[in-house]
């Protein structure tokens, strides 16, 4: 495959560039706004994305990096879950959240989770034509196909807002939605807050302030009575640890779409349940909700638990009760901790002389939490929705005669001028006279 010459400027492109002239621009080729003093009908067919184009985005938004350093002491060490370098920072470097993008010939999974670590990052020492063979085997090695046609998203409301809906997911587009598996950072904490230094009673405020199932260990002197954290609080805590990982991932790739010239932007305009499938008139991305029985959330709507063989949370129906979802937690997290596996120190084996393992009674406190959340609401979490969504991004070519008409002549970058010349150079230029 010949380099774009897009594909150089891209990599060569000033970070405080991207940073100052982001914007969100939202229309693209082959849209309308129907009405308003903004409206216009754009004169240019749509033009969907590269392959090339999407796995830039994808893996300056979420890819792999090569080995994250672990510089902490024993303790700091002890509770990271996994040793592979990502775009974006990570609490415990569990890296949970997963990309899904959609575009005019399929719905794709982006599967980087299990994925383990290289030695060395995908630019260090390599030409431009190894970086983009990299970047498109990593790329095509981790995508799973999921539908062979653009995913079934609402299209107006109740699922989609209004002022969203006339270019979401159009022709042309590609359209990513990060999903969060809540269920593994929130047993991390779990470990870290139960664990000999801090003790922490988790109370249930729903039920009259008890312990959520941590009462003996009270007794026998594993867990503080003097130190409460809510069950409200806890989960907050979690999902403001989390939330802000598809926020990076949408940056990363805004950011990467001033370097490559196209438009696009991160919107909350899609409503989460709706996305994930909740809908039976819209598949979504097709995942499997769960309805409370038997608890004080049993009138309560469904929750999204996973998309069956592909990504799924720690809960049940994918594990029979919640001891055998944190047994499943510590497996997965010590398939990152074997011996032969990359680290980024030089004397790996003295560093992981010192790994903690978690006693068995921290093992079954957390599992009598986990038990008493699952027995009392019906699920785990509580509240959180064990796969979480919030943020959507999209990336698409500008239509630059509609910000010519209605806007200052700064309302585009250079890049953005000239797109298609850099980047697809087999085809006529439809802004040539720019």
């Amino acid at each position: 495959m010949k380099i774009p010459e897009g594909f150089d400027k891209a990599i060569n492109f000033g970070l405080l560039d991207s940073i100052f002239s982001r914007r969100s621009r939202r229309f693209g080729l082959g849209m309308e706004i129907p009405e308003g003093t903004l409206k216009y009908k754009s004169g240019h067919y749509p033009h969907p994305l590269s392959e090339l184009e999407e796995a830039f985005l994808i893996w300056a938004g979420t890819g792999t990096t090569g080995l994250s350093l672990g510089d902490l002491p024993r303790t700091g060490i002890s509770w990271l879950f996994q040793w592979t370098g990502r775009s974006w920072p990570c609490s415990c470097n569990s890296h949970s959240t997963e990309l899904f993008y959609t575009n005019d010939d399929g719905l794709y999974m982006i599967k980087l989770f299990d994925l383990m670590p290289e030695d060395t990052s995908i630019f260090t020492n390599l030409s431009r034509e190894q970086q983009m063979e990299k970047i498109l085997t990593l790329f095509n090695s981790s995508r799973i196909t999921l539908e062979n046609n653009r995913a079934d998203l609402p299209k107006g409301e109740p699922g989609l807002f209004d002022f969203n809906a006339w270019n979401c997911n159009k022709p042309g587009t590609t359209f990513f939605i990060p999903v969060t598996n809540t269920t593994v950072e929130y047993m991390v904490l779990l470990f870290i807050y139960f664990g000999s230094k801090y003790g922490f009673n988790i109370v249930d405020e729903l039920n009259g302030g008890r312990s959520c199932g941590l009462d003996k260990w009270i007794e026998k002197g594993y867990i503080r009575k003097d130190v409460e954290l809510s069950l409200f609080d806890l989960e907050l805590r979690v999902l403001t640890t989390l939330n802000v990982e598809q926020a990076f991932i949408s940056q990363n790739m805004n950011l990467a779409l001033q370097a490559l010239g196209l438009g696009g932007w991160t919107f909350t305009g899609l409503l989460p349940h709706y996305a994930l499938g909740v809908d039976p008139k819209y598949k979504g991305l097709g995942f499997r909700f769960n309805q409370p029985e038997n608890s004080v959330r049993s009138t309560k709507a469904p929750y999204p638990v996973g998309r069956d063989g592909v990504f799924e949370s720690l809960c049940p129906p994918y594990v029979k009760n919640m001891d055998e979802a944190v047994d499943k937690f510590l497996q997965m997290r010590g398939e990152f901790w074997k011996e032969e596996n990359p680290y980024p120190y030089k004397e790996p084996k003295d560093v992981l002389a010192d790994e903690y393992h978690p006693s068995e009674v921290r093992i079954q406190i957390v599992k009598d939490f986990c038990t008493y959340i699952f027995e009392n609401y019906g699920r785990f979490p509580a509240f959180l929705d064990p796969m979480f969504t919030r943020l959507v991004f999209q990336a698409h070519h500008l239509d630059l005669d509609y910000y010519d008409k209605h806007f200052r002549e700064d309302s585009y970058h250079e890049m953005h001028k000239e797109h298609f010349k850099l980047w697809h150079p087999e085809i006529k230029d439809p802004f040539y006279k720019k």
